[in-house]
């Protein structure tokens, strides 16, 4: 397999990892209340680039959700609002006991590069 047209992006970005593990019959109601509750909110916010969600096929429950943000002092003055708290709360309280862990990790200015095949 040969790579091509690699090329990095302008300027560095920051990503955001979040590990939640939900009661495994619970994976698509979070989901669908992950869309409902934070990516509406996500998308008219400043410096959100995108959003990718992955299901464990390894560990029942288990979903990995990454965040890319234009700019790490962008996304951390999201949070100084307390709209996160916010809808962190909402989403618990919606998922009736069946949200079981967050894990949060990020990683400040990563330089990525597009690999087209």
């Amino acid at each position: 397999m040969e790579l091509k047209n690699i090329r990095k992006l302008e300027k560095p970005i920051a990503v955001e990892e979040i590990r939640v593990l939900v009661s495994p019959d619970w994976v698509d109601r979070w989901v669908e209340l992950d869309d409902e509750v934070w990516t509406t909110r996500l998308k008219v916010s400043e410096g959100f680039l995108g959003k990718e969600i992955w299901l464990s096929r390894d560990v029942p429950g288990e979903i990995n959700v990454v965040i890319y943000w234009a700019d790490y002092d962008i996304w951390q003055a999201h949070d100084k609002s307390g709209w996160c708290l916010e809808l962190d709360q909402q989403m618990e309280q919606r998922m009736e006991g069946h949200l079981l862990s967050m894990e949060f990790k990020f990683k400040e200015n990563q330089k990525f590069k597009c690999y087209e095949l």
